[in-house]
C-alpha cells in the first residue's frame, strides 16, 4: 500500500514511491554535471599547461667546416711529409719540409758582406789609428822642414865651398895654359906629344872650372821658383792629411756605413722570412683533409700542398622560418643532433642570423605564404673529436616557450 506525503516543493500529495525516483534523478544531474565540470576543469588546465609549457623547434640544417689551403710563398723540392691525411694538427706544427739550398747560400752571402760593413761602420766611429795620426804629423813636418829649406836656399858654407873651388880650379887651368904656352914656344925642344898632353889638360881644367861655376851660380842664385811652389803644396798636402785623421771620420760617411749595416740586416730579414717559408705549418687547430704532395716533388710558389679544415670554425647552417623567427637571438644556447649519432646531444651556440630571406619564389602575399620565407642562422659547435664532417645533415633543437 502506497503512503502518501505533501511535496515540500509543490505542495501536493505524492506517494512516498515517487518521491525518492525524483531524489535520486535529482542527485543524478548533479553528479553528471560535476563530472562535467571537472572534465571541463581538467581540458582548460591542460590547454593552458600545454600553451605554456616548453617545446622543441626543430630546424634541419648543414654542417659547414672553413677550408684552408696550405702553401709556402716561395717553390722549392719536397723534403719531408710530416703528417697525414686524417690527422688533428695543433697551431705551428711542421706539415711540410722544402728544400732551399739556394736561399741559404744566398743568406751565408748577405751574412759575410753584414760583417764586413760593420767592420768598415766599427772603423768609421773609431776613426785613424793613433799611430796613423802620429804618421801623418811626422810626414806634414818633413814635409815643412823641405819647403823652408827651398826658401831660405843653400847655406853658406856649401857657396864658401863652391868658391874655393873655383878658385882652386882657376889656378889649375892658369899653370895648365902657362904649360901649353911654353910648349908652343919650344916646339924645337918640345915633342908634339907632351903639347898635345898640356893643350888636354888646359881643357879639362877649363871644363871643370865651368862646372864649378855653375855650381856656384846655382847655390848663390837658390832653388827655383817652381821647386819651391812644389814643396810648399806637398806641406800643405801632407798638413792636411794630418788634420783630416786628428778630426776623425766624417758624419756623413758614418751614416752611409750605418745605412750600409741596416740595409743587409733587412736583406738578411728578408731571406730570414723566405727561409721561413721551407716550413709549412698549421696556423691553428686544425684537421687535415687532403696531403697533395709527396717527398720528392716539385712546388712552386703558392702552390698548395695540404688542405686542412679548421676545427675551431665548425658550425651549422639552419633555416629558421619567418613565424618562427622571433624565437632565435644570437647567443642563444641550442642543441645538435647528427643522424651517426642519433642519441648524442651536441652543444651549440646561435652566432649569426642573416638579414636576409631566402628561399621565397615571389613577393608575400598572404598570411599563409609567410612561413614559406626563411632566414639562415649560423649555429657554431665544437668537436673535439672530430666527429662533424663537412657537409654532414644536422637537426638544430632549440626551446622555446610558448606565450
Amino acid at each position: 500500500m502506497n503512503s502518501f506525503v505533501r511535496n515540500a516543493r509543490t505542495g501536493c500529495l505524492v506517494t512516498q514511491k515517487d518521491d525518492v525516483k525524483e531524489i535520486n534523478m535529482k542527485r543524478a544531474i548533479l553528479g553528471i554535471g560535476a563530472v562535467v565540470l571537472v572534465g571541463v576543469a581538467g581540458a582548460a588546465g591542460y590547454l593552458w599547461h600545454v600553451n605554456h609549457q616548453a617545446a622543441r623547434l626543430r630546424l634541419p640544417g648543414t654542417v659547414e667546416i672553413q677550408e684552408v689551403r696550405l702553401s709556402s710563398r716561395v717553390g722549392g723540392r719536397i723534403e719531408a711529409v710530416l703528417t697525414q691525411e686524417g690527422a688533428i694538427v695543433e697551431p705551428g706544427q711542421p706539415l711540410v719540409h722544402l728544400e732551399m739550398p739556394e736561399l741559404r747560400a744566398q743568406r751565408d752571402q748577405y751574412q759575410a758582406r753584414l760583417q764586413a760593413a760593420q767592420a768598415t761602420l766599427l772603423k768609421a766611429q773609431r776613426g785613424a789609428r793613433p799611430q796613423e795620426k802620429e804618421s801623418a804629423l811626422a810626414a806634414a813636418d818633413a814635409a815643412k822642414a823641405r819647403y823652408d829649406r827651398m826658401t831660405a836656399g843653400y847655406r853658406a858654407e856649401e857657396k864658401d865651398e863652391a868658391r874655393h873651388e873655383v878658385a882652386a880650379l882657376k889656378a889649375e887651368l892658369t899653370f895648365a895654359q902657362q904649360e901649353m904656352e911654353r910648349h908652343r914656344r919650344l916646339r924645337t925642344s918640345t915633342s908634339l906629344s907632351e903639347l898635345e898632353s898640356a893643350t888636354s889638360a888646359a881643357a879639362k881644367l877649363d871644363a871643370k872650372v865651368r862646372q864649378a861655376q855653375a855650381r856656384l851660380d846655382l847655390y848663390e842664385s837658390g832653388h827655383r821658383a817652381e821647386d819651391k811652389a812644389e814643396a810648399k803644396a806637398e806641406w800643405i798636402s801632407r798638413r792636411a792629411q794630418a788634420e783630416l785623421l786628428q778630426a776623425g771620420t766624417r758624419e756623413e760617411e758614418i751614416a752611409e756605413a750605418d745605412a750600409r749595416v741596416a740595409e743587409l740586416y733587412g736583406k738578411l730579414r728578408e731571406l730570414d722570412a723566405q727561409l721561413a717559408e721551407a716550413v709549412v705549418r698549421a696556423p691553428e687547430r686544425a684537421v687535415v683533409e687532403v696531403v697533395a704532395v709527396r717527398k720528392g716533388d716539385v712546388v712552386a710558389a703558392n702552390q698548395p700542398v695540404v688542405r686542412v679544415l679548421r676545427a675551431d670554425d665548425l658550425w651549422v647552417k639552419a633555416y629558421v622560418s619567418e613565424v618562427d623567427l622571433g624565437k632565435v637571438s644570437v647567443g642563444q644556447t641550442v642543441e645538435l643532433t647528427i643522424d651517426s649519432f642519433p642519441t648524442k646531444r651536441f652543444q651549440g651556440v646561435v652566432a649569426h642570423i642573416v638579414s636576409t630571406s631566402e628561399f621565397t619564389p615571389r613577393n608575400i602575399q598572404s598570411l599563409d605564404e609567410r612561413r614559406h620565407q626563411v632566414f639562415a642562422i649560423k649555429v657554431r659547435v665544437d668537436d673535439p673529436q672530430g666527429i662533424f664532417k663537412s657537409g654532414m645533415a644536422a637537426d638544430v633543437w632549440l626551446q622555446v616557450t610558448a606565450p
